[in-house]
């Protein structure tokens, strides 16, 4: 009880801040607070350090260049303030992992976790470094040019950040394991399995973006958008399927590499 206290004080003192810088929307402050809580209870200092690591470069990220993205938000489903749909959808995998290290006392579990994280994050640093890529992203099935922003378009810059994004969250998971447990067989697996798998999850989620995630055609704007309202009226779907939202997509393609880790267990 008592981990417990004190990771939903800590996580709602993160997560009132984080409202404040407007990098959390008020239902994802409350979600990012009940998610630090049990992180912490569940997964202790490693599972809670992937997730602040996570959440702090991420946000650093998403406020880089932050005027040059203007015209990539009309094209994606939601901003940069993240709302209790992302929160889930980019740490309930590892929260479910940290849960299970805790029933368990499998340390891959905590593999799991991070190699969640990974992917999250090499997601997020691709999205946000990508977009200032000087060249238009290419589809990653048909090769053809697409505009910035749109699911399923990578670029050598955007592929160099996802990498850059599952190395970080390695090196988060590499440093927290040897504070919290010493230095074991599970560090150096732990650090290739976040690295490679998490960066494989983030090409896993362009393939499902370029195949399945949802567009729509805004006539009032004359694009083509994730979002499927636009001042309160219905887009026309043109692609994909409607279920599949960006946050499907990305908890999608994060349970795909996540579960990689059942293969060792």
């Amino acid at each position: 009880m008592k981990n417990l206290i004190i990771g939903f004080v800590f996580s709602t003192i993160i997560s009132l801040a984080a409202y404040k810088k407007n990098s959390l929307s008020e239902s994802g402050a409350i979600a990012a607070a009940i998610m630090g809580g049990l992180m912490y209870f569940f997964g202790g200092f490693v599972a809670t350090a992937l997730l602040i690591g996570f959440f702090v470069s991420a946000s650093l990220l998403t406020v880089l260049n932050k005027n040059k993205k203007k015209d990539v938000a009309k094209l994606n489903e939601k901003g940069g303030r993240r709302d209790v749909f992302q929160v889930f959808a980019n740490g309930g995998v590892g929260l479910l992992f940290a849960a299970l290290f805790y029933f368990t006392k499998n340390q891959l579990f905590l593999v799991g976790c991070a190699i969640s994280f990974g992917e999250a994050n090499a997601d997020t640093w691709a999205s946000e470094v990508g977009v200032l890529s000087k060249k238009l992203p290419v589809s990653i099935l048909t090769g053809k040019a697409l505009m910035k922003g749109m699911s399923g378009g990578v670029s050598i810059l955007g592929t160099f950040a996802a990498l850059a994004g599952s190395t970080f969250m390695a090196v988060v998971f590499a440093i927290s394991h040897i504070i919290e447990y010493g230095y074991d067989k599970f560090v150096i697996f732990g650090f290739i399995a976040a690295m490679v798998l998490g960066f494989f999850g983030a090409i896993i989620d362009s393939v499902l973006g370029a195949s399945i995630q949802a567009q729509y055609y805004c006539e009032e704007e004359n694009i083509i958008t994730e979002q499927s309202l636009h001042n309160g009226k219905p887009n026309k779907l043109i692609k994909g399927f409607s279920f599949f939202n960006n946050d499907m997509i990305n908890l999608s393609s994060n349970i795909i590499s996540s579960i990689m880790i059942f293969f060792f267990i």
